[in-house]
């Protein structure tokens, strides 16, 4: 279904209130997608746009697995580090690659949380909006 909008008759306004946050989010989503000016952008974005909010189910047992998955990696971090610390039987180059090791493991859960969230969101929104079309 189809319909014709006229620009001319234009004469109700929306107030919107937004956090300073949001205001810059918003400001730099028109500037993105090429607007000099908010209202048309806002407009164009409430008016064709499409929205998707989605609760996922299983989302949160992967975040805690996640932050269980975290703490036992900072209990081993923590043994590693008063092995590193009291040692004798290490040499400085081998409690250096303990330690390496680590920093290495805490940047692969780091990498990891951020790609659950892009994937799940990700994946979420392109198969919804696979089944939907406009008008």
């Amino acid at each position: 279904m189809k319909f014709e909008l006229n620009p001319e008759q234009r004469r109700k306004s929306i107030k919107v209130w937004l956090s300073d946050e949001e205001r810059l989010l918003v400001e730099a989503k028109a500037k993105n997608y090429g607007y000099k000016r908010l209202a048309p952008y806002i407009r164009d974005a409430a008016i064709y746009e499409r929205v998707t909010n989605v609760d996922l189910k299983g989302q949160q047992e992967i975040y805690d697995a996640y932050s269980n998955n975290t703490k036992e990696i900072k209990k081993i971090g923590k043994d590693i580090r008063h092995i590193c610390t009291y040692g004798t039987q290490f040499s400085q180059g081998e409690r250096q690659e303990l330690l390496n090791y680590m920093k290495l493991i805490y940047k692969k859960q780091k990498d990891m949380i951020e790609l659950i969230d892009k994937k799940l969101d990700l994946d979420v929104w392109q198969e919804i909006n696979r089944s939907k079309s406009f008008y």
